[in-house]
């Protein structure tokens, strides 16, 4: 993109659904580079609603970087949670199964402090309540009775 950019070059997104709709027009079962740089080609001189890309909008950048990183991040919670579940099934799948820990946040509070059946049952239900609340979780008293 930067070499195009330095040589004046103008640049057009084309959505990869566009090229897979594109691609099945075109003769040929085999999918090749070549092919596909053609059909692009044809494409991108065909087309009159393809958007340039803008360079050097920081704003752009930033917001696709920002964008992405989130995106990141909400993969590696999914990931950590589906890994916790997988552990917890093991060791508690009564607690696995009582509670969605990708929104509740006073499920997951409660694991980080009390992981076992016997340290659940020895806490009790008003002491879980009381260590919940002082935590911030939201309905502490119903994740405890679950618990």
């Amino acid at each position: 993109i930067a070499l195009m950019a330095s040589h004046r070059q103008t640049l057009l997104y084309i959505p990869g659904r566009t090229v897979y709709n594109a691609a099945r027009t075109y003769r040929g079962d085999g999918k090749t580079d070549a092919k596909d740089a053609g059909i692009i080609a044809d494409q991108a001189r065909m087309r009159r609603d393809l958007q340039p890309i803008r360079l050097g909008d920081d704003i752009a950048t930033e917001l696709r970087l920002l964008t992405a990183h989130r995106t990141d991040l909400a993969c590696d919670k999914t990931r950590a949670i589906n890994r916790m579940r997988a552990s917890l099934g093991e060791f508690f799948p009564a607690l696995e199964a009582a509670f969605d820990y990708s929104t509740s946040k006073a499920a997951l509070l409660l694991l980080t402090g009390y992981q076992t059946p016997a340290a659940i049952r020895r806490m009790g239900v008003k002491r879980l309540t009381a260590w919940l609340k002082k935590r911030g979780a939201r309905s502490a008293a119903r994740v405890a009775d679950i618990a």
